[in-house]
């Protein structure tokens, strides 16, 4: 998102001048026309109406399309842009930076607002949001405070495209707006480095400058390309992706200072500015190709805008931009961005709607530009145009203005951490509590490994009476402490022969390194039976290894499969050739969220074949049933009815297709756990007090766990061969 009226290099663009500054050097005046700066210094209305219509896309797309627009890389560079001239105008005028001044200006002006959404969508979310939801969502406004959003989100590997708008986060959002920030940590360094080559070496400006920037262009561009391509998910959220569309707007910054198109030119690249523009989501492929080069499409339709400025033409489209509603509409762009995300994720997540219809939309489109007038009204304006403009609105009319006037820098600093002490003592308690409350309820997790006599017996309740007894049912915790895991790497005897297969495994031992050994192989879906298999190889004093790569069905050759994905299944298999363990584990079928057909992956009888002729036994699980709505969460928000939740067994799974092809090896056995996930012909959230499911498709580990006795007995019926046995 762009800075707003009133911020710095918005307030640097709407000043009046009548006589040429003073150049830095003597021999620039006649070389470097400073005229041009005198030009570029009055209030270009048309960029305020370029801001507003680009809100207006992300707001629309977001609300009514649940689609990126293409909005928020025009903000980006209308930032660089507005930014780059006013330090040319010092650098050219020979006045101090003043960067310290200047970062305690920008984030004086950015924060209230910010600091009050924040605040306010935390504590909706408590309200709002599932218990299992806490914990990420206090996360997320402590990085959205402090401007590493965009990094959290990075790191955490969030889908941003993902099409259920009530499962993302209500901060998600501040990714944009914790690039700007870094930005205007930056861009200045940057402009300091150009005025010291121009002062110190008495080099060009303008041709220092574009030397500079042009450098960032091209390294980052070029950096973003191959990012995009190789991890498009990370490289949404990555700041050294984005650096360059930054940096265009710092060009054209100097392009608009030294060129201007003819008037005629200007009306068409003003319209192919726009409809590029407005059309930008709609026809370009966002979600798997933003932001390598196709991202040029939305800055450079932008740019053609502000190229175009304003052309005296009743054809022009300034005569649509700097109109009032548009103007109006860019003086509270800032507030609207911040505040229509997270009305239409709370919103989803209270109804529990994937999307929302027209009216639906209408509704929270009203309701954001309402609460973005009110915070622009009695926050932002207060702030920025009082005579001491860092005097709240409320302090003055409490007459305390004597007591809070800010008039130095280190009163402005103050004042900065004044705000991220208001807002980050709170937070940090709540992450406090919440990570507390998770602790606790990882703790009575832990308890369902019990008999069917535990308070938390889970698959052990089926065939008594307490299956359907989940009056106190295991306190909710943060999803991520339901993914179990191995904890040891694979070296040793147990080292990959490939070693290129090491990032993907990892080994937890129980007997002798010579100790049978089970390998559990594929995608998350595998993964999540870890939990059942762990008891397992403890009671039997056998080793548990594991080789997953998420989103990876093993042993899929599907052409629509990532190149690491069919790599990984190629060499995982030639490693268990090699290595010939005792058993090997994997998902025998796919089972699909919106009805009961369930595949079984063309690879896998010809696998089978393979493992089963080396003397390796293979247990093939089949597929617990998936959803097309969070489970987990719709279980903690229905209360003791759960009827909302659950679903008839004929509607989430049919025969099991993959017997008919392990039944033909001998030394594979098929596990068919339906009826722990859907006793007495309900699929059910939770079962003897545990929850089944983390999500819409994920087994919890607490669940699992309590599997393993069914698991055990079942596959030793069935011919798999494992020493020792278990005391369940």
């Amino acid at each position: 998102m762009s800075e707003t009226p009133g911020t710095p290099q918005a307030r640097a663009s709407q000043g009046t001048y009548t006589t040429a500054p003073r150049s830095i050097k003597a021999r620039e005046a006649s070389d470097y026309p400073l005229e041009e700066f005198i030009e570029s210094r009055g209030f270009r209305p048309e960029i305020q109406g370029l801001r507003a219509f680009a809100v207006l896309l992300v707001v629309l797309y977001h609300v009514w399309f649940g689609k990126v627009s293409g909005g928020v890389d025009v903000f980006l560079f209308i930032s660089a842009f507005l930014l780059s001239l006013s330090f040319m105008r010092k650098i050219n005028e020979g006045k101090p930076l003043n960067l310290f001044n200047y970062w305690l200006h920008v984030f004086q002006r950015l924060l209230p607002v910010a600091t009050v959404v924040i605040a306010g969508t935390t504590i909706a979310s408590f309200f709002v949001l599932a218990p299992s939801r806490w914990s990420q969502t206090v996360t997320d406004a402590k990085s959205s405070l402090f401007y590493f959003q965009n990094w959290n989100l990075a790191f955490s590997s969030v889908d941003y495209y993902a099409q259920n708008a009530s499962v993302k986060s209500p901060f998600q959002h501040f990714w944009s707006l914790s690039i700007q920030g870094q930005i205007f940590l930056l861009w200045p360094l940057l402009f300091a480095f150009v005025a010291y080559l121009v002062r110190r070496h008495n080099w060009n400006l303008l041709t220092t400058a574009v030397l500079v920037f042009n450098t960032v262009f091209v390294a980052s561009l070029t950096f973003s390309i191959i990012e995009t391509s190789a991890n498009q998910g990370y490289a949404y959220f990555d700041t050294r992706t984005r650096l360059w569309e930054f940096a265009i707007g710092t060009l054209l910054a100097m392009l608009t200072l030294k060129w201007k198109a003819p008037e005629k030119a200007r009306v068409i690249m003003g319209w192919v500015g726009i409809i590029g523009l407005a059309i930008c989501g709609a026809v370009l492929p966002v979600q798997r190709s933003f932001p390598g080069f196709l991202a040029l499409w939305p800055v450079l339709s932008g740019a053609l805008v502000i190229m175009a400025g304003r052309t005296n033409s009743k054809w022009g489209i300034d005569r649509l931009l700097v109109s009032q509603p548009l103007q109006n509409l860019g003086n509270i762009s800032y507030a609207l961005y911040l505040v229509h995300w997270p009305i239409l994720i709370l919103y989803s997540a209270a109804v529990g709607k994937t999307g929302v219809d027209f009216l639906e939309g209408t509704l929270i489109i009203v309701v954001s530009v309402a609460l973005a007038w009110l915070l622009t009204r009695f926050i932002e304006k207060p702030l920025r145009y009082r005579k001491d403009p860092f005097v709240p609105w409320l302090m003055m009319k409490l007459r305390f203005k004597k007591v809070f006037v800010v008039s130095t820098w280190a009163d402005q600093a103050a004042f900065l951490v004044a705000i991220f002490l208001l807002a980050g003592i709170p937070l940090a308690g709540a992450q406090a509590w919440v990570s507390a409350s998770n602790t606790k309820a990882v703790a009575k997790a832990e308890q369902s490994t019990g008999d069917e006599h535990s308070e938390y017996p889970g698959a052990r309740a089926i065939g008594t009476n307490r299956v359907t007894s989940n009056d106190n049912p295991i306190p909710s915790a943060d999803p991520k402490s339901q993914y179990e895991r191995l904890d040891g790497a694979c070296d040793g005897v147990f080292k990959p022969k490939d070693e290129s297969l090491s990032k993907y495994c990892n080994i937890q031992t129980y007997g002798a390194d010579d100790a049978p050994l089970t390998v559990i192989v594929g995608n998350s879906h595998i993964e999540q039976s870890i939990a059942s298999f762990k008891p397992i190889a403890e009671q039997t004093h056998t080793n548990l290894q594991a080789y997953l790569l998420g989103g990876c069905l093993y042993p899929t050759r599907d052409v629509n499969a990532s190149n690491e994905c069919s790599e990984f299944n190629h060499k995982v298999t030639e490693e268990l050739l090699k290595r010939k363990p005792q058993t090997v584990v994997l998902t025998a079928t796919v089972a699909d969220a919106k009805t009961n057909e369930e595949r079984v992956d063309p690879a896998l009888d010809e696998t089978v074949k393979k493992l089963t002729d080396a003397g390796i036994q293979v247990i093939g699980l089949r597929d617990n049933p998936r959803y097309d709505f969070n489970v987990y969460e719709c279980a903690q928000k229905a209360g003791s009815d759960m009827s909302s939740c659950a679903r008839p067994v004929n509607e989430k799974l049919d025969t099991n297709p993959s017997r008919e092809v392990l039944d033909r090896y001998e030394g594979a056995v098929t596990i068919d756990l339906a009826d722990l996930y859907c006793p007495e012909g309900t699929c059910q959230p939770i079962i003897g007090n545990v929850y089944v499911y983390m999500d819409d498709n994920h087994v919890t580990k607490s669940y699992a766990r309590t599997m393993a006795h069914a698991i055990y007995e079942r596959a030793s019926r069935s011919g798999w061969l494992v020493t020792g046995r278990l005391k369940f």
